[in-house]
């Protein structure tokens, strides 16, 4: 490797340490197949390596990272689309009267994974959010989780910011009726 591309990898890794917790989190969080995050991670922080050269010091990495991020898991979900042809989305109602749902193999994962963990979800909140639509679950994760201005939304979905404001409006909605749900069972 050469002395530019050593520099230039070390620059790209000093900028991407302190934000790659969050990268994983908001990943995991978004893509359909748990088992697709460490490719989408991956294959994000390959892409956005080989175009750091064209990356503007100074600039917003981490918005910059967010995006190429959230775009490679849009792709991976995408191709999984055609087998989703085939599944139907429940509310979080119907999911629960299913029998041992918890027992399933996606329960597991998210259980296991640290940053499920750490961000304290819990088994009907992660149902919850998987019920979302794609942008809505993007939107509503980068907005309450990444701290991203819905104008930064806007340009990294490239979508129009009446578009994000109304996702994540929709998914906040949603979300909070899950909460009360699930208040109201605590309570039961």
């Amino acid at each position: 490797m050469s002395e530019d591309r050593t520099d230039l990898a070390e620059r790209f890794l000093a900028l991407l340490r302190p934000i790659r917790g969050k990268l994983e989190g908001h990943c995991r969080r978004l893509v359909w197949n748990e088992q697709d995050a460490p490719d989408a991670l991956q294959n994000s922080v390959l892409h956005a390596f080989k175009a750091f050269d064209r990356y503007h010091e100074g600039g917003n990495f981490r918005g910059w990272m967010f995006k190429i991020l959230t775009n490679e898991v849009f792709k991976l979900n995408a191709k999984h689309g055609r087998l989703a042809q085939f599944e139907y989305q429940m509310e979080p109602e119907e999911l629960e009267a299913l029998p041992a749902w918890e027992q399933s193999a996606a329960y597991r994962d998210w259980l296991n994974a640290p940053e499920a963990l750490a961000d304290a979800l819990d088994q009907e909140l992660i149902a919850s959010l998987k019920t979302l639509t794609e942008p809505e679950r993007a939107v509503l994760l980068l907005i309450a989780i990444g701290d991203f201005r819905y104008r930064e939304v806007a340009e990294m979905l490239e979508i129009p910011m009446g578009s994000v404001m109304g996702n994540f409006a929709r998914a906040r909605k949603k979300m909070q009726a899950a909460i009360l749900r699930s208040e109201r069972k605590a309570v039961l």
